[in-house]
């Protein structure tokens, strides 16, 4: 779809993404993303109230699209060690296509340190659910259900925040070549569900 075909309303996040992707919120003017979006500087108003309520609506998307599938994986309890597994499988690989996906709203929201309420709800609901495996024998019981859920996340963020410079120093593509990211997301996963040490 080109510019033109899009919606004013996703020129506009489409623009306010790159722009604060590249420059940062703060060295970003309205005008600049409107001009980006080629629209006028009443739509951005329309829309959105401001560059914050852009902001806001950038955020949101992001999380309502990463946390779509998680949420209802976590939802109820898991009835055995083999769903578990899956449940945990499928979140992790749809967290980090779509970190993948939407790269420049990640690294957005790592600079400007958005919070939104949907992630908490969703670190809530995973620590809940890890809590309910370990009740029922899956998870081990000494083990901080909060550790679990930050350890899978910041693997999956950093490794797709600093993948052009992993690129370079150590010549694997997370981002571009599915064969290593389909072994990076199996070898995490490994080290997540099995642990280091035999």
């Amino acid at each position: 779809m080109t510019n033109k075909q899009m919606s004013s309303k996703d020129r506009l996040i489409s623009s306010g993404t790159l722009l604060f992707s590249e420059k940062g919120y703060a060295a970003v003017s309205v005008r600049e993303i409107c001009k980006h979006a080629e629209t006028s500087m009443s739509m951005i108003h329309h829309y959105f109230k401001n560059k914050e309520g852009l902001l806001e609506t950038i955020v949101d998307q992001f999380t309502a699209k990463t946390f779509a599938l998680p949420m209802q994986l976590i939802s109820k309890p898991s009835d055995s060690k083999q769903d578990f597994k899956f449940r945990i499988e499928m979140i992790f690989e749809a967290t980090l296509d779509v970190c993948i996906l939407e790269r420049d709203v990640l690294l957005v929201i790592i600079r400007e340190q958005c919070s939104n309420l949907l992630v908490v709800d969703f670190q809530k609901g995973f620590i809940k659910f890890i809590e309910q495996a370990q009740q029922k024998g899956f998870v081990r019981k000494e083990l901080d259900a909060s550790m679990i859920s930050g350890f899978m996340m910041d693997r999956i963020v950093n490794q797709v925040q600093f993948a052009p410079q992993i690129k370079q120093d150590f010549k694997t593509d997370l981002l571009g070549d599915p064969i290593y990211k389909k072994r990076w997301m199996l070898a995490n996963l490994d080290l997540l569900l099995n642990g280091m040490v035999s």
